[in-house]
């Protein structure tokens, strides 16, 4: 006489909640490991030497600008050379040429950033309110370069209708 096949109870094929514990903490991991905080790429390099702070606020989304000793980088674009010079003193000093200055202001910066900045309102008047323009520029500038230039360089971003700057720092200890 065959045997009979016992019933058991609950539906077949039903996920057991372990199972779907399983499933939902791998889950929670791959976000948390894949989630990113607002990172600003600093190059390194011998040319540039960020400053240390103890400036508690985090690095927004904005254009990226790199004054380094030998240049001035938009984005990763390359815009002019600096040129080093000896002051009265002899000593050796940084400044933007001449011939790329229209009285302080940089032109080839000016017209990349203009640029930047009509692209940015473009998209921001597509996009809507939360992506409006607001004119932000992160500065990432070597600590030793000479206020001149950075001054030249604020002055052409804020013509070119940036002028909301956050100056890029490593944190340190106060």
């Amino acid at each position: 006489m065959p045997k009979k096949k016992s019933r058991r109870g609950g539906a077949e094929g039903a996920l057991s909640i372990t199972s779907m514990m399983d499933m939902m903490t791998i889950i929670l991991v791959f976000l948390l490991k894949s989630y990113q905080t607002e990172n600003v790429s600093v190059a390194a390099s011998d040319d540039l030497q960020i400053p240390i702070s103890t400036a508690e606020k985090s690095p927004k989304l904005a254009v990226n600008v790199v004054v380094s000793r030998k240049d001035i980088v938009v984005d990763g674009e390359f815009v002019i050379d600096l040129e080093q010079t000896v002051d009265d003193n002899g000593a050796q000093t940084i400044e933007v040429p001449d011939d790329e200055k229209r009285g302080q202001l940089i032109a080839k910066l000016y017209d990349l950033m203009l640029a930047k900045a009509e692209t940015a309102k473009d998209l921001g008047a597509k996009a809507g309110e939360d992506f409006e323009f607001k004119g932000e520029v992160l500065l990432q500038v070597d600590k030793r370069m000479p206020f001149s230039v950075v001054r030249e360089v604020m002055f052409t971003a804020g013509q070119a209708q940036f002028g909301n700057f956050r100056f890029v720092v490593i944190k340190g200890s106060g």
